[in-house]
């Protein structure tokens, strides 16, 4: 047996670890892997805030779509007016991407699939949420129109829509767009499939209006209460988006420590296999020693 200095020994050939090494290894992979379970317990506290949440966003969503379905009846044809071509026309994409890593590909797929265009005009400006995702498009030399970081926890979701719309809004208004659309990752789909759901211009041959004996009765112009409605449909897909996108990070997220917790394991067995070969082996040497010195 030879010094190999570092708190290293060559056993048989091999160097191997000094004991307390493999010792303090096995301790540093324990406290790793109470990190992996910790962050994996608060991803799926989050991902089960956000599912709870989404229930209450749907039912408002209804609830403004039939209101949008009578006041279409006081506007006659709105339903089947043409949308104008968007062939030459810009286009604003919102991308709901992740807010932190440690989610495996999640933010990578995301992005590439927001920058994908599809029959969609090349003019296109980006409304990114999240801060890996904000990350990511600097990496690849895009600024975008606006930004934000996505919401640490799902009762946030309302005000971020609300900043969202009024930014998205802008643009429409003064004519520097002419479409809309918002990229997210749906947790409730194979494999987290991204989902493109256009905003604007509106569709309302999707708002079916219910027959009634008389039309409704209202206390502002029909065209006015209509565009309102509209608003606030645009504002309840934008909070749906964000809370599944939230919740597909923390999905993601749990997937990954759960991977990450498997190889610890593996790590942490490998260093008990080390630790009893080495302490078995200074055991045998010690013994070698003491019946060389009889």
């Amino acid at each position: 047996m030879c010094s190999a200095g570092g708190g290293e020994r060559r056993q048989g050939g091999e160097l191997m670890p000094h004991i307390e090494d493999i010792k303090d290894r096995i301790g540093n992979i324990g406290q790793i892997e109470g990190v992996i379970v910790a962050m994996r317990a608060m991803a799926a506290a989050h991902a089960q805030e956000a599912r709870r949440h989404l229930q209450a966003i749907r039912e408002h969503e209804e609830t403004v779509a039939r209101s949008m379905a009578e006041a279409l009846s006081l506007v006659p044809g709105m339903a089947s007016t043409q949308e104008r071509g968007e062939s030459e026309q810009s286009h604003l994409r919102i991308v709901v991407g992740a807010a932190q890593g440690f989610s495996g590909q999640h933010n990578e797929r995301i992005v590439t699939g927001a920058l994908e265009q599809k029959d969609e005009p090349e003019d296109r400006q980006y409304l990114l949420i999240g801060q890996r995702c904000i990350s990511e498009f600097a990496e690849r030399g895009i600024r975008p129109l606006w930004s934000a970081n996505m919401v640490a926890h799902a009762a946030e979701v309302p005000a971020l829509a609300s900043r969202i719309v009024d930014a998205l809004f802008v643009p429409l208004e003064r004519g520097e767009v002419h479409s809309v659309s918002i990229v997210y990752a749906d947790p409730a789909s194979t494999e987290m499939a991204l989902t493109i759901r256009r905003l604007m211009p509106f569709d309302f041959g999707r708002i079916t209006a219910p027959p009634r004996p008389s039309p409704p009765i209202t206390l502002i112009p029909a065209p006015r209460l209509l565009e309102q409605l509209v608003e606030e449909y645009v504002f309840t897909e934008v909070c749906e988006a964000l809370m599944l996108g939230f919740a597909a990070e923390n999905d993601a997220r749990m997937n990954a420590m759960t991977r990450a917790r498997s190889n610890v394991k593996e790590i942490a067995q490998d260093l008990q296999r080390k630790f009893h070969q080495v302490r078995q082996e200074e055991t045998t040497t010690e013994i070698i020693e003491l019946s060389g010195t009889s």
